[in-house]
Order: structure tokens, then C-alpha cells, then sequence
């Protein structure tokens, strides 16, 4: 059978975590800066990348958009 665990037994497995997150995101943080400082170039590597990722947002339709129209004309049926 297996034995229930108690929630303060996730709660503290949650806890002890929490510092290895933050350093970790505070290492990402600080490489991030050190780049930017020593290689200003980086920030130009990284909008490349960013605009790479969209595929041309300044495009504009050449056409006018065009509303989808039925067929045929649409009867309303009341049940009065």
C-alpha cells in the first residue's frame, strides 16, 4: 500500500527549489549583461534573431479586404 504524503512534504520539496531557480535566472541575467557590455554587437545579434523569427511584420495587404457574401438570400422562418 502506498503511504500518503503530506502536502507540507510538497510544499517543502517546493521551497528548497526555489533558490536553485533564482540563480539560475540571476546567472542567465548576469551573462546576458556581461554580453551587452563587452560585445555591443550581441544586441545586434539578438534583434537579428527576434526580426528572423516574424516573418515581415510591416506587410500590408495591396488589396482591399474583401467581406464573403452568401450565395443566395437568406430567408428568416419564425415559428409564429
Amino acid at each position: 500500500m502506498e503511504r500518503y504524503q503530506d502536502k507540507s512534504d510538497h510544499a517543502r520539496e517546493a521551497e528548497s527549489s526555489l533558490p536553485i531557480i533564482l540563480a539560475a535566472h540571476g546567472l542567465l541575467l548576469l551573462v546576458l549583461v556581461t554580453l551587452d557590455v563587452n560585445y555591443p554587437a550581441a544586441s545586434e545579434w539578438v534583434s537579428a534573431a527576434v526580426q528572423a523569427e516574424f516573418v515581415n511584420p510591416d506587410i500590408t495587404s495591396g488589396s482591399p479586404t474583401q467581406i464573403a457574401q452568401p450565395a443566395e438570400q437568406m430567408q428568416i422562418v419564425s415559428s409564429n
